[in-house]
């Protein structure tokens, strides 16, 4: 089990083998907020007391809260909270000045982490002496050390055990002042777990005397009442010493640490530090190598491994070994190992696994490390033997940091995609997240030897008594394949199996005769039973008479050993439905026999075929080119029709042409041959299949004939692009695409298990562009990330479906100089289509031109549309070291004082680099903003607001309007002739242009001053801007407003703990429900889009408009939800969550979405006592709530119910 605490939130991980059919070595099971940031965290492994055997529901509970706490230096309090699973417990510094512990709750239905005990430090602020920066936590558990960034520190003591159902460790505390900045704090192993000999050490840097110190602390605290703190030593390092970097603890070495600087590692024990001993053994990095700024380490989970894993930002990677002969012999051993993705400040061993090589297995060490501007990797290094060697196991996505994203609307049919820029230096890239269904590929053949396959079906096979193979039937209209997989591993076996090769197959699949299963293969004129493990024939029968007979359809099920086999054939020119049953005569040989019990003719022309079990009889439905149904049952071998259904009363009429059928739980689901699904409800007070047509609905797939497949949990349907179509516990159907890669054309698709055991998801056969793929699914829907690699910083991305490339603009840093280039980037193969086309100004600024915004301008003129690139650049006055670093725009936005815009010419043909056609030098300021408009190009300079028109005759810009404004423009949109302005210091304002005198009239503006940088206008009075601070605020214009004020109205402000991009209308997944809750955000939308915000560290908000009724019911649970133990926020008090509420300003208006779902989270008799007072009757805030959702049909509903499905309903957007 894994835990990763990324600022804001904590994701539960746990490690599982890595097999074929489980390629993900951690799988997250609960990402939770924390509503605030985490400064530091760590594990904190306990004994605990053998004093009770409760279940460990806080209900049960009855210990007493903590009387009167009130948040003072060092207060603690105990929350009521469910009993502790495990021995480690989670310990944070939060930015409420507190710290925490937290558990992991892992019940299958109520996963969530869980406050156990708070403790106060100091109040919220960011000065250096504020408590609560940094941790240290004690190998053996007797002690906790909290630092702020400089002068003091504190150590609490704890308890060696404590309960596991009133969590209360600390028995002591000491504070102690040590002047100077602390840079790192750590415990060191001791020779026992006596209270008596605590040893801390700290780095410490006096920034008066320039002097950095190894300070070494010893507790005794083995008399409570008389708790000892003793400096030992203040070891001073040489001036001109190397910046320390890491300190870190041997567990294999009591009393001992290396301190890792930029350009060594030295060995020190407690000893060294208090006899003042400067001459410690120091081993400098290997010299043939560039010294690495190492950012992490890791250590063996035992202690009989003396090595030390070290990473750095650069992606370099070490083992350390460190061997001690007698008090002073040490030997430490560089071992450079293959590098990998620059490591932050975290990294960890998991554990040792065994990898299979040609020569046997090698034993490895499985790390897991943390990406800086780059993906987190599952590393397998085997070092067991020369040479060493780094395996990937896995890569977890990081898209941090995002600093751009564009909406490609309907990417996936109406699923949208989000296109994001990622990643820095060599590892830049741009992030194309999708929802839907991961596929992982497997295999594809090697030539394109698949022309023309039309079906594909997976069967089972008996190759003797106890083994089976899986099967793949290939049929094209000209002959026809069989495939065996084992074990991964597929072979073609057509020539040597004895089936119709030469033909059509129109159906096929496994028939179970003694337990043994064969192979029954329908062609177009008879069928066969083919045993697959002897190659024998059983039984070849062809029900046909004349030359032109053909069978065209064929269904099959089972009643015990006897087989039906059903029919739609052409014979005599007429269409028929004919029953054959195959039945054996033998129960030691197989010896089979067919006979045709049924026949009926058909009124129209068959379009599908297909059987289903439903009540007690067998039902057969077929499908017609009428457009119609027919449902025939099949009871003591004879056909009777049962009903059927004209289809060319529903939508879309006559075209309503079934291609394939399915049952989704109480549907019966069409595939049709127009490319959408209609979806029936079954009756089933029938003894067979018996629809209501009146109550069906049809929902838009694709632009093909819809194919369908049964799976487990739902069905398969393919119609150009592959989907999955599920249902709700309500009987909702909804579609999730699965992810496979863009082909021009998928020809068929079937289940095929490649004969690997099923642990992890599903896995498919398709045939596409000519040849055929296999791929494993995962389980779930999920966000799915795909890179494509730009080994540049990427700044802008523009992206319009009309062209068949995206424009990437990237920033490289070439001795000291940024550079900055336009890419054209293909963006269904990842392919970079032109070379790098350098962004060059006319006017040398010195090596500081920034890209800041960029934008796509359409021009019409003579009935032609002419599309160009607008480039925004910026000039700052940066200090030089500033140019280390490629994401110094936000630093240098003050001191901007020149800017440039620059003007592309856009071709469809992505085979030519973009024409430059034109450029405005020497702007008053940095270009943040372009906004195409319809009298032209509005863009900021600076605090300067300009337009300018393309003048036609010459193909030169043109002034058209200018204004100096007071405050550095953000960014601008125009929305029905309405211009939002937004600004660095001064919120939002509305203008409007007055083409007449050629100026720019102010109507409103916000009162507020906030520091707004992007902005979405909704309509033309409505603004959602997002600001530096991580808020987002909704202003707008009432027009019923006539104060002299003029000033907008806020309808919704909330914080967040992390920097919103932009926002942006978009929905990733296909809505085929919306309950009526779920309002658009314009009035003239027509489908329901919530606003979409990524976050620089790489995260995703979604921000929904419910109705009224919803906010009261909603804003009901959330009072409860805050004041409820197991529900409070993560990091501190109810008080602290007001606090960090208003960190944007007031909050107005808001729901968390993250808090409401907690309750999601909690077992039924939890829920049940959130909303119920001491009488066990439903409170009255939420019973006035829930009113409006209780129809007389549903009075009986269960309120807990009700909530669940509403809460659940917003999972069908994420």
């Amino acid at each position: 089990m894994g835990i990763q605490a990324a600022g804001g939130s904590l994701e539960w991980l746990t490690v599982h083998p890595v097999t074929e059919s489980n390629p993900n070595m951690l799988q997250s099971q609960l990402e939770q907020s924390t509503f605030g940031i985490i400064n530091d965290a760590k594990l904190l492994s306990m004994a605990y007391q053998e004093d009770d055997d409760s279940s460990g529901s806080i209900m049960e509970q009855d210990h007493a809260a903590a009387a009167d706490y009130q948040e003072m230096s060092y207060a603690k309090k105990t929350r009521r909270h469910a009993r502790i699973q495990g021995n480690d417990v989670i310990v944070a510094l939060s930015e409420y000045g507190k710290l925490v512990f937290i558990t992991i709750i892992q019940d299958a239905l109520t996963r969530r982490f869980e406050t156990l005990a708070e403790v106060y430090l100091d109040s919220p602020g960011l000065e250096y002496t504020k408590k609560g920066k940094k941790l240290a936590i004690d190998p053996c558990g007797r002690a906790i050390a909290i630092a702020s960034f400089q002068d003091h520190f504190d150590i609490l003591i704890l308890d060696k055990t404590t309960s596991r159902i009133h969590f209360d460790p600390i028995i002591g505390r000491g504070s102690e002042f040590e002047e100077g900045i602390i840079w790192q704090m750590e415990f060191l192993h001791t020779e026992s777990d006596a209270m008596d000999r605590i040893l801390l050490v700290l780095t410490v840097y006096n920034d008066v005397e320039r002097l950095c110190r190894l300070v070494l602390y010893s507790i005794d605290a083995s008399d409570m009442k008389n708790v000892t703190i003793e400096k030992i030593s203040r070891l001073p390092l040489e001036k001109n010493t190397p910046l320390p970097l890491l300190l870190i603890p041997l567990s294999f070495q009591t009393e001992a640490f290396l301190l890792v600087t930029e350009q060594n590692v030295s060995y020190l024990k407690a000893d060294d530090l208090a006899c003042g001993n400067v001459l410690y053994p120091t081993s400098q990095i290997p010299r043939n190598l560039e010294c690495p700024l190492f950012t992490a380490y890791a250590g063996m989970l035992n202690n009989y491994e003396r090595y030390i894993y070290l990473g750095s930002s650069e992606g370099h990677l070490y083992r350390l070994g460190v061997d001690v002969w007698g008090e002073r012999e040490v030997n430490i051993d560089w071992q450079p190992l293959d590098a990998t993705s620059p490591i932050s400040q975290a990294m960890c061993v998991l554990g040792r696994m065994d990898v299979e090589e040609p020569r046997g297995f090698r034993g490895t060490d499985v790390l897991l490390c943390a990406g800086e501007s780059a993906d987190n990797h599952v590393l397998a290094m085997c070092t067991s033997t020369l040479p060493f060697r780094r395996d990937v196991v896995q890569t977890i996505v990081n898209r941090a940091p995002l600093t751009d994203y564009q909406v490609a609307d309907n990417f996936i049919g109406d699923q949208d995609a989000i296109i994001t820029c990622s990643g820095q230096d060599l590892h830049g890239a741009l992030s194309i997240v999708t929802h839907g269904i991961e596929a992982t590929h497997m295999a594809q053949s090697s030539r394109y030897e698949w022309k023309g396959v039309s079906r594909l079906w997976q069967i089972k096979a008996s190759v003797s008594l106890k083994e089976q193979v899986s099967c793949l039937v290939v049929s094209s209209l000209l002959d026809t394949r069989l495939l065996c997989a084992k074990d991964g591993h597929i072979k073609d076996i057509t020539s040597s199996s004895n089936i119709e090769f030469n033909t059509e197959t129109v159906y096929a699949t496994s028939i179970t005769i003694n337990n043994y299963s064969l192979l029954l293969q329908v062609h177009v004129a008879g069928f066969s039973v083919i045993d697959v493990g002897s190659k024998e024939v059983l039984l070849d029968s062809s029900p046909l008479i004349g030359s032109d007979d053909r069978i065209e359809m064929a269904a099959c099920w089972q009643q015990g050993d006897a087989v039906y086999v059903a029919f739609c054939m052409i014979r005599n020119s007429s269409f028929s439905l004919e029953l054959v049953r195959i039945a054996t005569h033998s129960t030691s040989s197989f010896s089979l026999s067919d006979k045709q019990i049924a026949s009926e003719p058909l009124p129209y022309c068959p379009s599908c075929l297909e059987c289903f079990n439903v009540g007690s009889k067998a039902s057969l439905v077929v499908g017609t080119f009428q457009p119609s149904i027919l449902i025939y049952t099949v009871e003591n071998e004879l056909l009777e029709q049962v009903q059927q259904v004209d289809l060319s009363l529903q939508e879309p009429g006559s075209f309503t042409v079934p291609y394939s059928a399915a049952i989704l739980s109480s549907w019966l689901v069409f595939g049709l041959r127009q490319g959408s699904i209609l979806c029936m409800p079954i009756d089933f007070e029938h003894e067979s299949i018996y629809l209501d047509s009146q109550a069906s609905q049809i929902i838009h797939v694709g632009q093909s004939a819809v194919d369908l497949v049964p799976c487990q949990d739902g069905m398969y349907a393919l119609s150009g692009r592959l989907w999955k179509i599920a249902c709700t516990v309500d009987e909702d159907i909804h579609l999730d695409r699965v992810l496979v890669p863009k082909f021009d054309f998928i020809n068929a698709f079937c289940l095929f298990d490649c004969g690997l055991p099923t642990l992890y998801g599903e896995r498919i056969a398709l045939i596409a562009d000519d040849k055929l793929h296999t791929f494993a699914l995962s389980p779930d829907t999920q966000l799915s990330t795909r890179k494509i690699e730009l080994k540049d910083t990427p700044r802008k991305i523009i992206y319009d479906k009309s062209l068949d490339y995206l424009i990437a603009i990237t920033t490289r840093m070439e001795n000291g100089d940024r550079k900055n280039f336009i890419r054209l980037v293909d963006l269904a193969s990842g392919h970079i289509l032109t070379d790098n086309q350098l962004l060059w100004t006319n006017t040398d600024y010195g090596r500081s031109d920034m890209v800041l915004s960029a934008t796509e301008w359409s021009v019409q003129n003579k009935h032609k549309t002419y599309k160009y690139l607008c480039v925004g650049l910026g000039h700052p006055k940066e200090p030089f070291h500033s140019f280390r670093s490629g994401m110094s725009a936000r630093v240098s936005k003050a001191l901007m004082d020149r800017g440039t815009l620059l003007l592309f010419r856009l071709k469809t043909n992505n085979k030519f680099p973009l024409k430059r056609v034109w450029d405005q030098e020497k702007l008053p300021g940095g270009v943040f903003a372009i906004c195409p408009y319809s009298a032209g190009l509005l863009f900021s300079a600076g605090s300067h607001l300009y337009l300018y028109r393309l003048d036609p005759a010459t193909g030169r810009l043109v002034e058209v309007a200018h204004k100096a404004l007071q405050y550095l423009i953000t960014s601008i949109h125009e929305e029905g002739g309405r211009i939002c302005v937004t600004f660095h210091n001064d919120s939002v304002s509305f203008f409007e242009f007055d083409p007449l005198l050629k100026t720019y009239d102010f109507l409103k503006s916000d009162v507020v001053s906030r520091s707004i940088h992007h902005s979405l206008m909704l309509n033309n009075r409505l603004a959602v801007g997002v600001s530096q601070s991580g808020g987002m605020v909704a202003l707008y214009d009432d027009p019923n407003d006539k104060s002299f004020e003029r000033r907008l109205k806020c309808l919704f402000n909330f914080h967040y703990a992390d920097i919103i991009v932009k926002p942006k209308l978009a929905t990733l997944r296909t809505q085929t429900h919306v309950p009526s809750y779920l309002l658009p955000w314009n009035q003239d939308a027509t489908v329901v889009k919530p606003i979409v915000g990524c976050t620089v560290s790489g995260g995703m908000i979604h921000v929904f408009r419910i109705s009224e009724p919803l906010y009261q019911l909603l804003h009901a649970l959330s009072d409860e939800l805050i004041e409820f133990e197991p529900t409070k926020p993560l990091l501190g008090n109810t008080d602290n969550f007001r606090w960090f509420c208003k960190l944007s300003g007031a909050e107005q208006a808001t729901i968390h979405g993250d808090l409401v779902e907690a309750y999601l989270r909690l077992s039924p008799d939890e829920q049940l006592a959130v909303i119920t007072d001491e009488h066990g009757q439903i409170k009255m805030s939420i019973q006035t709530a829930l009113s409006d959702f209780i129809t007389g049909d549903d009075s009986d509903e269960d309120p807990i119910d009700l909530l669940e499905d509403i809460l659940q309903s917003f999972e069908n957007f994420k």
